[in-house]
């Protein structure tokens, strides 16, 4: 009777200490590191020249121009009213006391009067406008308005 209950005892014991009942295991602690506090520096602070860009460019990189305006250059009239006006090969410029609008108003009506079309238009972020017209076979014609404190250049280029 004892050979049965050994093993039904060995049975028993290798159950019971699988079972549910058998105590859970204990976590071993385990140490963590905890960064030493170092001193951070303050950020220093570095003087720097910046230089103040200009307001407004004197000259337009030298396009104001200083002579006696014409009536028409190349068969393109001239605005009246221009206070200066110079040319070139290629390009007439002249000054107006004028808005950059009124400029661009005057020569959509008296080119469209001499045939020609005004193929495109845009105004830039200075208030600057730039008009292109096209007339048949000739080539483009681009005017740029620019705003110059009280008084705006307009620039003409044709290379008729």
């Amino acid at each position: 009777m004892i050979k049965k209950i050994v093993p039904l005892f060995v049975l028993s014991l290798f159950v019971v200490s699988c079972s549910t009942f058998a105590p859970a295991p204990t976590a071993a602690p385990t140490e963590t590191a905890t960064p030493i506090p170092t001193e951070t520096q303050p950020p220093t602070f570095t003087p720097t020249s910046t230089p103040v860009p200009p307001t407004e460019t004197p000259d337009l990189l030298g396009l104001l121009p200083s002579g006696v305006p014409l009536e028409t250059w190349k068969g393109i009239p001239i605005m009246p009213g221009a206070i200066n006006g110079d040319e070139d090969k290629e390009s007439y410029r002249f000054t107006i006391d004028a808005s950059v609008e009124e400029v661009q108003a005057y020569y959509e009506l008296e080119l469209l009067k001499l045939g020609w079309n005004l193929m495109a238009s845009g105004t830039g972020d200075t208030g600057t406008a730039l008009l292109m017209f096209t007339n048949g076979n000739l080539p483009l014609l681009p005017i740029s308005i620019i705003p110059h404190g009280e008084i705006v250049l307009v620039l003409i280029v044709s290379s008729q």
